[in-house]
């Protein structure tokens, strides 16, 4: 993303005037933080974030404002002789010609912003953290299941689709069927869809049908934590499944670990259920800390104990 790209993005919302024309509007961003100049106009340039997009605040504006012209512009050449990628006035203050100058001289963008300091900042590297945000685009449907975002894979025409409009029918939402777009936000797998296909799904024998035109736009959402994947898997290997519960799986998507359940496929059985309570217990599990599966595990090892007297190890 270069400057033209953010100022078309998210220009309006944070309300920036360009004071430098379209001067260094082909300059890359490669950072999603931003810097605050006022060490560097003090002549302390160690380690000066240049590649960040530097923001004078009030703090900057005043310091600027209270020096000699002789020593506003050695302040200025202390941030400008870096290759600066832009600068944001905020507060709606005015701008030292020095800095416009100095930007100019640069061929550095210069704006001005009505915001307050600290909110541009948090809008800016919220969207900033989105841009950078590591990706990854995975094969399968995502829906939204009491609020949990389950994430359903298997090979192609195993019936992911289908099972998951079985979910849209009994009120949940869908995401994004067949093309899963994944970014990964701190700690958080986020999930949407692809801009192009949008909320079609395509069921076998129907061909492509619209979501939100058969069951409102209610029955769709736009992006989605995902807490969960499901695994539909071919029936034949059901012999070396775990049928207890008590095997906790995981699967990693953009080094994070993932819960994830494999459900084998077979003739009569109801995936849209099966489906709907893995959502289920993977939010017992959040809340509770185990499944019904642990829990009635330990049930029987106390009952066993008891049986076995107090002497009998356990």
């Amino acid at each position: 993303m270069n400057i033209e790209d953010l100022v078309g993005h998210i220009g309006e919302r944070l309300g920036l005037q360009c004071l430098s024309g379209r001067l260094g509007f082909d300059r890359l961003l490669t950072s999603p933080d931003v810097s605050r100049p006022g060490l560097c106009l003090t002549g302390y340039t160690h380690k000066f974030l240049s590649h960040r997009i530097q923001i004078f605040g009030e703090t900057e504006i005043t310091m600027l404002s209270e020096m000699n012209p002789g020593k506003r512009n050695k302040a200025l050449s202390n941030v400008f002789s870096f290759p600066v990628i832009c600068s944001i006035v905020a507060k709606g203050l005015e701008v030292p010609s020095e800095l416009l100058d100095a930007s100019v001289k640069a061929g550095a963008a210069l704006f001005r912003s009505p915001r307050d300091t600290t909110p541009l900042i948090n809008d800016l590297t919220a969207f900033l953290n989105e841009v950078f945000a590591p990706r990854e685009v995975l094969h399968g449907t995502l829906v939204d299941v009491f609020g949990e975002g389950v994430l359903c894979v298997g090979r192609s025409a195993i019936g992911k689709s289908e099972a998951v409009l079985g979910l849209v029918e009994r009120g949940h939402r869908l995401i994004a069927d067949d093309t899963v777009s994944v970014r990964r936000n701190g700690d958080t797998l986020l999930g949407s869809g692809d801009p192009v296909i949008g909320y079609h799904m395509e069921l076998r024998g129907l061909g492509f049908v619209n979501v939100p035109e058969l069951f409102g736009v209610g029955a769709v959402k736009e992006r989605q934590q995902l807490d969960l994947v499901v695994r539909l898997v071919d029936a034949d290997r059901m012999g070396e499944m775990d049928r207890s519960g008590l095997e906790t799986l995981t699967t990693e998507i953009l080094g994070l670990s993932v819960p994830l359940v494999e459900i084998p496929v077979l003739p009569g059985r109801n995936l849209t259920v099966l489906l709907e309570v893995a959502a289920m217990l993977n939010i017992r599990r959040k809340n509770t800390g185990s499944t019904s599966s642990e829990q009635l595990n330990q049930t029987l090892l106390e009952k066993l104990q008891q049986r076995r007297g107090p002497d009998y190890p356990p």
